[in-house]
């Protein structure tokens, strides 16, 4: 069964790649109309997208040929296509994170192996979180797989197809250098059951895993990530109300071979106290 499961989700649908270069638009902070053609001047002979870095206004159009020895930059309008893809990224910009970022409010999935029953309250056990996308997860690349089908089908995205004739993407440069990245950040029904985030990947035209977490921190994708990123010990706080997710975080524990020495204590505030011993993460259960 699980076999057949693979190859429908090997069936589904994605954007078609780009048949020629996805084009770049490239930002020109505070810029006078003038100093737009100049700065899609300096960028050699061809075509340029620019847009105002500090207003974020609509993207202008540039064709640079060579006259004389001497770079001439003519204005057009920019094709519907492009327009389409700059202004709806340009909706869900985040500003605090240089990102586009897409969100989307009470997602429920089923996870793999849940029952397909409806249930009256949500429950972490039947419903895709980042728990069951976390990499330490046995069963992570289908849970992935799931979310991943679900945004791509999404009319919400229609407009990453805009480009009927050649499938491209409209890239962005940040103004601080490198390309502002496409997230669709999925927040889960249940607020304390966190994110999942995917990031658009211009090479395969497929949305890729990100990063996802609970309440209290980002999920684990390695045995490394129950300790800080230098090594030093880390602490996972758990509070008295949230206490169903304590068992998930030493399930997670368990797959990335993470031991957790302890009982979980009743109705009170706790952490999970991690630290390298002998050369690997450990976990202590203590009150907080």
């Amino acid at each position: 069964m699980k076999k057949v499961w693979w190859l429908l989700l090997a069936a589904l649908p994605y954007p078609a790649v780009a048949s020629v270069e996805d084009p770049l638009a490239r930002p020109c902070y505070m810029c006078t109309a003038d100093e737009m053609y100049e700065r899609a001047e300096s960028l050699g002979v061809g075509q340029h997208y620019i847009y105002n870095g500090a207003s974020w206004t609509n993207i202008q159009g540039f064709d640079v040929t060579e006259v004389n020895g001497q770079r001439v930059a003519t204005h057009f309008v920019p094709e519907p296509w492009i327009r389409t893809q700059y202004n709806q990224m340009m909706r869900v910009y985040d500003e605090r994170r240089d990102e586009f970022v897409d969100p989307w409010g009470t997602v429920s999935l089923q996870p793999p192996g849940a029952p397909h029953v409806a249930l009256e309250q949500p429950q972490s056990s039947t419903i895709l979180w980042g728990h069951h996308v976390a990499g330490v997860n046995p069963r992570h690349l289908e849970a992935r797989e799931t979310a991943r089908r679900m945004i791509t089908r999404a009319i919400r995205f229609d407009y990453l197809n805009a480009d009927t004739k050649h499938g491209r993407v409209l890239r962005i440069e940040s103004p601080w250098g490198g390309v502002t990245p496409l997230i669709s950040r999925l927040n889960l029904i249940t607020s304390y059951l966190g994110f999942i985030e995917f990031y658009f990947d211009h090479e395969t035209r497929r949305w890729e895993y990100l990063e996802s977490g609970d309440r209290y921190a980002r999920m684990q994708e390695t045995p490394e990530d129950f300790l800080h990123a230098d090594g030093t010990p880390r602490d996972f706080l758990y509070r008295k109300e949230y206490r169903e997710l304590r068992p998930y975080f030493m399930d997670r524990a368990k797959w990335a071979g993470v031991e957790v020495i302890g009982e979980l204590p009743g109705y009170v505030d706790m952490v999970f106290s991690c630290s390298r011993v002998q050369g690997k993460p450990q976990c202590r259960i203590a009150n907080y």
